[in-house]
């Protein structure tokens, strides 16, 4: 189950973790996790999911579905970490669906720089809304699997200039 850090406080109870995220705009939810999601091929797990998927699909807009797997034997995994653990953005919702592992968003929640430490688990669910500021990095198992969904694939690039008011 998730964690959030947020103004001095920890929160591990998933109906206050989405009630906190909901008044900032950021969606969270908990689809649990099914059997074969941990270790199963990737065809099996977003066949897992496919109900979920299809919604959000269809309530957001999201047209394609993949899996991602960081783990410490992935080639060049601190280069590819390096690219989402600073500050930046983009303009598209950033989903994910953790499956296995674990990793940390930290997400602009108000306009004045307050964020929120999201630590993201098996099971949970968070869309950072676009255009959000957040950076992402792994944690010590630094291992994570992920469904992210897609409106389009280019409106997902990583934007890191801020963008003025």
């Amino acid at each position: 189950m998730a964690r959030l850090e947020f103004k001095g406080e920890t929160i591990k109870d998933a109906s206050t973790i989405k009630a906190t995220l909901a008044k900032y705009g950021i969606p969270y939810e908990q689809w649990g996790l099914r059997d074969g999601a941990a270790g199963g091929p990737d065809e099996l797990v977003l066949k897992n999911y496919d109900p979920e998927v299809a919604k959000l699909k269809q309530t957001r807009g999201y047209k394609t579905a993949d899996l991602i797997a960081l783990k410490p034997t992935t080639p060049n995994l601190d280069t590819i970490c390096a690219k989402f653990d600073k500050e930046h953005h983009h303009v598209d919702d950033e989903v994910r669906f953790t499956v296995e592992g674990e990793g940390v968003f930290e997400i602009q929640a108000t306009p004045s720089a307050d964020f929120v430490k999201f630590t993201a688990e098996p099971g949970d669910l968070i869309i950072i809304p676009a255009n959000r500021r957040h950076f992402f990095y792994l944690t010590a198992t630094r291992t994570i699997r992920c469904i992210r969904l897609f409106k389009t694939k280019e409106g997902w690039e990583a934007i890191y200039p801020k963008v003025a008011p």
